[in-house]
């Protein structure tokens, strides 16, 4: 059974363990600026509009982090790596 936060997805193996995996959906994300960001960004590595995107699209906890990363490279700009600098 799932909830709207996790999925459970059988192992490849032969035991019966299931593992909960975090997911998130497009809709579920409250903050608008957040959330046209990483249509976009996801859009740009499926290489399609933002449009073919579905509002109950979700991305699993991995997927989701590195739009977050993608986002925050994109954000950091091209100044130097060192603060102090």
């Amino acid at each position: 059974m799932s909830n709207g936060f996790t999925a459970e997805v059988r192992s490849g193996d032969k035991s019966d363990a299931w593992y909960h995996q975090l997911m998130v959906r497009i809709r579920e994300i409250t903050d608008p600026d957040l959330r046209a960001r990483v249509l976009e960004a996801l859009a740009g590595v499926r290489g399609c509009s933002i449009a073919a995107i579905p509002d109950w699209f979700e991305l699993d906890d991995a997927d989701f982090v590195d739009l977050l990363n993608l986002l925050k490279e994109e954000d950091m700009g091209d100044g130097p790596d060192d603060p102090r600098m």
